[in-house]
């Protein structure tokens, strides 16, 4: 017998995320190009309601407020306003209607309307909302740097300096303490410095650290690996497949979003993408294999996402498409 009560949400592994997220993108394509088509909204729903892996991957697929109204509206056409607003309200009822009679659909309902970052805001003290870079001093005069989308949890009780990154980028300078070590979780693993300039990267089952100044010690919370890393060194860590990969980089390009630049190494198409999407203030679709297969070098202002997505294009056979002034698709075949 599972050791799992009744009615307990059941963990989501890497591998099944993972397929949820490629099928979120499918579903959002196939009701954008049949928004009319019955059997194509009955068979969302039930892959909606069917685990939270899918619900998951939809909140992070389709994030803006009018996500549901999105998935079951036409062509975007111009109409006059007062009929705007009657097909938005179409809409609206359509979605719920969809959705009624399943619990597990309602929650996943509640959860496109709340927006998918919606619980780990609530654990947090300080957020970077979308396209802006929030920074602020901590209790002890650690200045602290959040890239938009990120989320940060502070415990300074007891005598400590703690820190959760719950999601996103975040930069530390901190102020030298021998008494009391600064410690920085994300992503199963701890960050303990004594004083120094670092970036911390939380990505889900991954964390990145690269150092500016300083020494940092990152360490899984439950088994190997470990790394000391010194300036302009990184590593990219993955606790649950005891990994760790080590690399070395200008220092000054760590954290390079400060300053509102992405600068890519040989990167895959889609590293850039990601790295663009908590600063457009939309949703960025994405399609295609040689996203991952074609890499790709050069300097992106993170500021000016539409641009930077064009000279993408221009460059690296992109197809990019702006479906309305906050939904683009990103295609590489």
């Amino acid at each position: 017998m599972s050791s799992r009560e009744e009615g307990e949400p059941r963990e989501v592994d890497a591998i099944e995320q993972a397929r949820a997220d490629r099928e979120a993108t499918d579903w959002l394509i196939r009701l954008d190009e049949e928004p009319n088509a019955p059997a194509l909204r009955i068979a969302f729903a039930a892959w909606l309601a069917a685990g939270p892996a899918n619900v998951r991957a939809w909140s992070d697929t389709a994030h803006a407020s009018d996500a549901i109204a999105l998935a079951f509206a036409p062509p975007p056409t111009v109409v006059p306003f007062e009929q705007a607003l009657v097909r938005r309200r179409e809409r609206h009822s359509l979605a719920r209607g969809l959705f009624a009679g399943s619990a597990a659909a309602a929650a996943a309902c509640v959860a496109l309307w709340a927006g998918p970052s919606l619980l780990t805001h609530l654990r947090a003290d300080h957020v970077a909302p979308t396209g802006e870079v929030r920074t602020f001093h901590l209790a002890d005069g650690t200045l602290v740097k959040l890239a938009p989308g990120a989320a940060l949890a502070v415990d300074y009780s007891g005598g400590q300096r703690h820190v959760r990154l719950l999601q996103g980028n975040g930069y530390f300078d901190v102020v030298h303490d021998p008494s009391r070590p600064f410690q920085i979780g994300a992503s199963g693993t701890t960050t303990t410095v004594l004083g120094t300039a670092f970036e911390v990267q939380a990505r889900g089952g991954e964390v990145g650290v690269g150092v500016r100044r300083g020494r940092v010690r990152v360490a899984c919370d439950t088994a190997a690996p470990v790394a000391i890393l010194s300036v302009g060194q990184t590593v990219d860590m993955a606790c649950g497949a005891g990994k760790a990969l080590r690399a070395g980089t200008p220092p000054e390009r760590i954290a390079s979003w400060v300053d509102g630049q992405y600068v890519a190494t040989d990167r895959p198409i889609r590293d850039v993408v990601d790295a663009l999407r908590p600063w457009y203030r939309g949703i960025i679709v994405t399609r295609g294999e040689g996203l991952e297969r074609r890499r790709v070098t050069g300097v992106y202002d993170l500021r000016h996402p539409q641009e930077a997505l064009s000279a993408l294009a221009a460059a690296h056979d992109v197809r990019v498409t702006r479906v309305t002034p906050w939904m683009t698709i990103v295609t590489s075949d």
